[in-house]
């Protein structure tokens, strides 16, 4: 008897990449002309899941959320995982922004990607295992055409297939 091959369905950013971001925006604030003189911070903090701009409110915070993205944008970190939030005016005319990092399947959207794997009417199971996602079944030609069908869908994250065993 054949054994099950079954592969994963997370949402997860790149963390390696996303530092490079973050650490290339932080070498651009300290070298570019525009933000010389302005008392700019960029704080990233990988356990909390967020990234906190502090800046002077309008242009300056503004390029600054523009550059960050940029640089996320170049080193393949979907800004997807970027869930920005209102910036918040503290001090003399200074903004702080958090921006905090999504990762995880949330239930509601995993049981949406149930039903659109069940749609497919394939022979494959899925179990919502945490904040991912598990596609088990015999045939691989099965599993492939599920990961296909799952790209061409939009559910509001950003997925990615691992352990394809």
């Amino acid at each position: 008897m054949a054994k099950d091959n079954s592969f994963g369905v997370v949402s997860e950013p790149d963390w390696g990449e996303l530092t490079n971001a973050v650490d290339q925006t932080r070498h651009e604030v300290a070298s570019r002309y525009d933000f010389r003189g302005q008392d700019v911070e960029v704080a990233y903090d990988r356990k909390q899941q967020h990234i906190v701009l502090d800046a002077p409110a309008g242009m300056v915070m503004d390029s600054l959320v523009t550059t960050l993205e940029q640089r996320c944008a170049r080193r393949g970190v979907s800004l997807r995982f970027l869930d920005k939030q209102e910036p918040e005016r503290h001090g003399m005319d200074r903004a702080r922004l958090t921006i905090r990092i999504k990762s995880g399947i949330e239930t509601e959207v995993a049981k949406k990607i149930q039903q659109a794997v069940r749609a497919l009417k394939l022979k494959v199971d899925t179990q919502i295992q945490g904040d991912a996602l598990r596609v088990s079944g015999k045939n691989r030609d099965d599993l492939q055409a599920v990961i296909r069908g799952l790209e061409a869908q939009d559910f509001g994250i950003e997925l990615a297939f691992t352990n394809y065993r």
